[in-house]
């Protein structure tokens, strides 16, 4: 229990000292006496002890901080994850934050207090993330493996610095380490046209013909397509109305929550869609309507609250990771190239560019935040389809045809 004790001075000066106990100096490993001190003005004992009884008080309460003395994983632990990755991270951010931090991150800095970590030891670690032998297969870690630690620390010291733990960052003026984005691969017309066709003999699953066709004809994201339920589609309008998405993570479970990229109007979004793929699921609907009246409302999941496309008999949701195994055996089973799930979402936006579609249509259609982002992700494929448009121009109006 903290002590205190004060010392007159002399000339009405009163010193106030309140002992905390013992700490271990992260830096020596050595135990050091942790005490506070204050002077204070008054001609008054029994005013000098009212004043000792508050210090001892505000430095022994919740709301004090020792920014010196505070220990990094204690901050990670204490304060950033409670107070403000809990609150802001979606789940699976959030859970792939702490995959590093544990993996990473927390050795990395274990044994340092919040105000020891400097520039250099920034520095130190990411070029070591950079070496051969740090991916768990023995190899090197992508640069956007690299570059996401450099986003974890900088949001880390950022909330720091916000609750006044440390005065800067000892991220401030570090170069952020490169990413080298590789050309995305996608399917071409024709082998998406393939894909559909391999599609329909998929016949005792229709809710994965379903999916695969929202993801390449919307450009639906993952957890978007996972959280879509069949309120979610007007069979008049033919409208897919994008409003929540659905991840799931060891610590958290499974988590239907409203989307969290990008703007208001993106995070919330209308999508247009074939009367034959509204068909396919406006079949689906009634044959699962069956299956929910012959279960009863108790014994589904949640109590039937949800009605996802993706779900079991017990309305149940499919975790997302099962896309990836389904996709990689039907892949096989047809001889189709591979691509990830993810990508199928890139191919949507490739088509559609490839067919003219303006690159604002397409953002709206992706849920962007803005256009610029979509013309830095598809620049490449924007400007294959420009040089295309003006050659086929070029070909109409001056009659050039470069194959002759």
């Amino acid at each position: 229990m903290a002590k205190g004790h004060m010392r007159d001075r002399g000339n009405g000066k009163w010193q106030l000292e309140v002992d905390l106990g013992y700490y271990v100096d992260p830096k020596t490993g050595n135990k050091r006496r942790h005490k506070k001190y204050r002077t204070i003005q008054t001609n008054k004992k029994r005013e000098a002890e009212t004043e000792l009884t508050k210090f001892v008080s505000e430095v022994t309460g919740d709301d004090y901080y020792e920014p010196e003395k505070m220990n990094f994983v204690d901050f990670v632990v204490n304060e950033w994850l409670p107070k403000h990755a809990k609150r802001h991270l979606s789940s699976t951010t959030l859970s792939t934050h702490i995959t590093y931090l544990e993996l990473r991150i927390i050795p990395a800095f274990q044994y340092l207090r919040l105000d020891q970590i400097k520039p250099k030891h920034i520095i130190d670690f990411i070029d070591n993330l950079q070496n051969e032998g740090m991916h768990k297969d023995g190899g090197k870690l992508a640069s956007s493996t690299v570059f996401y630690h450099f986003r974890i620390l900088n949001n880390l010291f950022n909330f720091a610095r916000e609750m006044q733990l440390i005065k800067n960052s000892p991220l401030d003026g570090i170069k952020k380490p490169k990413v080298d984005y590789k050309e995305i691969e996608v399917y071409t017309i024709e082998e998406a046209s393939e894909l559909i066709k391999a599609l329909e003999t998929e016949v005792n699953v229709p809710h994965w013909q379903i999916i695969v066709k929202l993801a390449i004809t919307t450009g639906m994201r993952r957890s978007e397509l996972f959280g879509l339920e069949f309120k979610h589609i007007d069979f008049d309008k033919g409208i897919v109305h994008v409003r929540q998405a659905l991840t799931y993570t060891k610590y958290g479970g499974y988590d239907v929550h409203e989307i969290k990229k990008g703007t208001r109007a993106a995070r919330r979004r209308d999508v247009y869609i074939s009367d034959t793929l509204l068909k396919q699921i406006e079949q689906l609907e009634s044959s699962r309507k069956k299956e929910r009246f012959a279960k009863g409302k108790s014994n589904l999941w949640r109590n039937g609250e949800h009605n996802f496309i993706l779900a079991d008999e017990n309305s149940k949701p499919f975790n997302p990771a099962s896309m990836k195994n389904w996709w990689k055996r039907f892949l096989q089973r047809h001889n189709l190239k591979y691509i990830n799930i993810h990508a199928l979402r890139h191919t949507s936006a490739t088509l559609l560019i490839n067919e003219g579609v303006h690159a604002k249509i397409i953002s709206q259609r992706l849920g962007h935040s803005d256009i610029s982002t979509t013309m830095n992700i598809y620049g490449h494929a924007i400007e294959k389809a420009d040089k295309l448009a003006s050659e086929k121009l070029d070909q109409a109006l001056l009659g050039n045809n470069k194959s002759q």
